[in-house]
C-alpha cells in the first residue's frame, strides 16, 4: 500500500510549468497567439522552427535570428533541496527530483518575420528541451544562444 501512495505522488505532474517535451509561449509581439500558451516545438522545412499548439501557430524562421538569450533562474519561494512530504503512511521522506528542481528555463528569441519586422517570442521550456533547442538554434540558425547574466545556473564540473 505504501509503495503504491508513492508512485502515485511521484508520477504526479509538476504544477505551474511544463513538463517532458511541452514549450510554452509566455509572450511576445505575436497578437494571434495568447500568453501562456502550450505546445510544442517542430523543426519542418525551410529552416523554420515552428511553435505549435490548440490555439495555432509560430513560425519562427531560425536563419533570422538576431539574438537568442536563454535564462534559468529558480521560482519564487524555492529551494535547491528536494521537498519533503509530510504524509502519515510517510514520514520525512524526500521527493526525488520528479518533483522538478524548482526552476524555470525560458529563452528569448527576437526574429525578423517574412516582412522584415522584428518580432520577439518568450518560450518556456521544460528541462528535456533546453538542450535539443538550443543545438538547433546555435546548428541550423547560426546564432549563438548566450546566458542572461541574471540567471541562477549550475556549472558541471
Amino acid at each position: 500500500m505504501r509503495f503504491l501512495v508513492l508512485l502515485a505522488l511521484l508520477t504526479l505532474p509538476v504544477l505551474g510549468g511544463v513538463r517532458g517535451d511541452e514549450v510554452m509561449y509566455v509572450s511576445g509581439t505575436i497578437k494571434e497567439m495568447p500568453a501562456k500558451t502550450e505546445g510544442r516545438i517542430f523543426m519542418p522545412t525551410n529552416r523554420e522552427m515552428q511553435f505549435l499548439s490548440s490555439k495555432g501557430e509560430i513560425l519562427i524562421p531560425i536563419t533570422r535570428l538576431t539574438s537568442a538569450v536563454y535564462l534559468e533562474k529558480r521560482a519564487e519561494g524555492s529551494k535547491s533541496e528536494p521537498k519533503k512530504l509530510k504524509l502519515p503512511l510517510l514520514p520525512g521522506i524526500a521527493v526525488p527530483k520528479a518533483f522538478g528542481d524548482g526552476k524555470q528555463r525560458s529563452i528569448t528569441l527576437t526574429f525578423l518575420d517574412k516582412n522584415g519586422g522584428e518580432q520577439q517570442v518568450v518560450l518556456l521550456l521544460a528541462k528535456k528541451m533546453v538542450s535539443p533547442l538550443i543545438h538547433l538554434i546555435e546548428t541550423h540558425g547560426a546564432k549563438e544562444v548566450v546566458l542572461d547574466p541574471t540567471g541562477d545556473y549550475e556549472v558541471d564540473d
